[in-house]
C-alpha cells in the first residue's frame, strides 16, 4: 500500500515537472490544474515512488473557491471529472493517452480526500535530473484562468532564453483552445491578453507579444519573457544544480536549452558546427520541429537541413555571380549585327544561349532572360518588343535576313 502523506499547500512549495509533460496536449479547468499542481508540489526530490496524498476538505474547498459547508456531491463531481481527463504524450512513434489520477477516496468522517497519481506519471514527476522546469506554487495558485496557468508553464521553460515563438495552431493545441475563438483577434483578447495581465500581476514572469504574419494572417506568436524577481529571492535548488541554467546567455547555452525542449542533449561540438549558420536559422528550424513527430534522429535531421540550406545559398550565390555576366555577354553578341533585330528574335536566341551556357532548362533560362530583358532591349535600342510573328512565312524571312546579317559580321550567335 503506498505511503499516505498529508498535502500541504504552502506557497513556497516547488512544483517540478518534466518538460515533456509541460509540452503534452491537455485541457484542464483552473481548479483541476490547481489540484494537480498542489499534489505535485508535495513531491520531494528524494521520492522514488508516488504516495497517496491526503488533501483536507478545507484546503480543497479553498481551491474550488467554495464558501460555507463543503458539499460532498459537488466535490465528488469535480474529482470524477478530473479522473476522466487524459493528456496525450508522444514517445517515439506512439501517442499515449493517460489519466492524471488513478485513485480518489473521500473520508467523510475525517474530512479529507485521498488522491493518487497514475503510475505512468512517474518519469515525469519523480527523480528528475534534467529536462525539467521548477517553480514555486505561489506563482500559479492565485491565477484564475486555466490558460494563464498553461501559458505560465510554457514560458517559464524559456525564461532564461527570454523569448519563445509558437506557430499559432501549436499554441492553440497546447492550451486546449483549438475549437474556440477561431478569429485571432478574439483569441488574443480572450486568452492571451488576460493571461498577460494575470502573469504580470501575480507571478515571477511577465511577457510582451509580437505577432508574426504570413501576408495579412497571423501565423506565429512570439513571447518576449521578462523575469520579475522579488527581493531576496534565490534560485531554487533545482536551478542551482542544473548546468543549463548556469551558463551565460550565449549561442551555445540558448541552443542547448532548445535541444532539451526537443528531448535531445546537444554536445558542444554539435553546437559549434551549427553556429556558422546563425542563431535565427537554427532556432527557426528547431521551433518548426516541435510539430514534427516523424523524426527519429533530431540532431542528424537538423544538421542535414542546415548543410542543405548552406549548399542552396552557395548555389544561389554562384548563380548570382554568373548572372552578372549575362547582360554583357548578350550585348556583345547582338551588337555584332550591323542591323537592328526584332525583340522576339533576341529573346529566342538569348534563351538558347543561356540554356547552353548555364546548363538550365528553357523555363529557367526564360526567367533569367526576363530579369535583364528591359535593360538589354534599352541598350540594344529595341523598341518593337513583341512576341513571335504570327505569320510563319514572315518569321522565316526575318530569320533568314538576320542570319545573313550575322554571317556578314563573321560570326553567328
Amino acid at each position: 500500500m503506498p505511503k499516505i502523506e498529508l498535502v500541504e499547500t504552502r506557497p513556497s512549495n516547488l512544483v517540478t515537472k518534466s518538460n515533456m509533460l509541460i509540452e503534452a496536449n491537455y485541457k484542464l479547468g483552473v481548479v483541476e490544474q490547481k489540484i494537480i499542481l498542489c499534489l505535485a508540489s508535495n513531491i520531494q526530490p528524494t521520492d522514488s515512488d508516488f504516495k497517496t496524498y491526503t488533501l483536507p476538505i478545507k484546503e480543497f474547498t479553498k481551491l474550488l473557491g467554495l464558501k460555507g459547508t463543503p458539499k460532498y456531491t459537488e466535490l465528488r463531481q469535480t474529482t470524477r471529472e478530473l479522473m476522466q481527463k487524459v493528456f496525450e504524450v508522444r514517445i517515439n512513434k506512439k501517442v499515449i493517452q493517460v489519466a492524471w489520477l488513478s485513485y480518489v477516496a473521500y473520508n467523510e468522517t475525517e474530512g479529507t480526500i485521498d488522491i493518487r497519481f497514475d503510475p505512468f506519471l512517474r518519469p515525469y514527476l519523480l527523480e528528475l535530473k534534467k529536462e525539467f522546469t521548477s517553480y514555486k506554487l505561489e506563482n500559479v495558485v492565485k491565477l484564475k484562468s486555466s490558460y494563464a496557468i498553461r501559458i505560465y508553464e510554457l514560458l517559464k521553460q524559456y525564461e532564461k532564453l527570454q523569448e519563445r515563438t509558437f506557430p499559432l495552431h501549436t499554441l492553440r493545441k497546447m492550451l486546449g483552445a483549438e475549437d474556440i475563438y477561431p478569429a485571432y483577434g478574439n483569441f488574443k483578447q480572450r486568452v492571451l491578453v488576460p493571461a498577460q495581465k494575470e502573469l504580470k500581476k501575480k507571478t515571477d514572469i511577465s511577457f510582451e507579444i509580437e505577432e508574426i504574419k504570413d501576408g495579412r494572417r497571423v501565423s506565429k506568436v512570439k513571447f518576449m519573457i521578462q523575469s520579475v524577481k522579488k527581493n531576496g529571492e534565490q534560485l531554487s535548488l533545482f536551478e542551482e544544480n542544473l548546468e543549463e541554467f548556469q551558463q551565460p546567455n550565449s549561442f551555445s547555452a540558448r541552443i542547448k536549452k532548445l535541444g532539451l525542449m526537443l528531448g535531445v542533449k546537444l554536445s558542444n561540438e554539435i553546437i559549434r558546427s551549427w553556429e556558422k549558420f546563425g542563431y535565427e536559422q537554427v532556432v527557426d528550424l528547431m521551433e518548426k520541429m516541435q510539430d514534427r513527430n516523424d523524426i527519429d534522429n533530431p540532431i542528424g535531421y537538423i544538421t542535414t537541413v542546415l548543410n542543405a540550406s548552406k549548399e542552396e545559398t552557395a548555389a544561389k550565390s554562384a548563380a548570382s555571380s554568373e548572372s552578372e555576366l549575362i547582360l554583357p555577354l548578350l550585348i556583345a553578341n547582338f551588337r555584332k549585327s550591323k542591323e537592328p533585330m526584332p525583340g522576339w528574335f533576341i529573346q529566342e536566341k538569348s534563351i538558347e544561349q543561356l540554356q547552353s551556357r548555364f546548363h538550365v532548362d528553357a523555363k529557367e533560362a526564360g526567367l533569367m532572360f526576363e530579369s535583364i530583358r528591359e535593360e538589354l532591349f534599352d541598350i540594344l535600342g529595341v523598341t518593337d518588343y513583341k512576341s513571335q510573328p504570327s505569320d510563319k512565312k514572315e518569321q522565316k524571312l526575318e530569320i533568314k535576313d538576320i542570319i545573313k546579317q550575322l554571317k556578314e559580321s563573321s560570326e553567328i550567335i
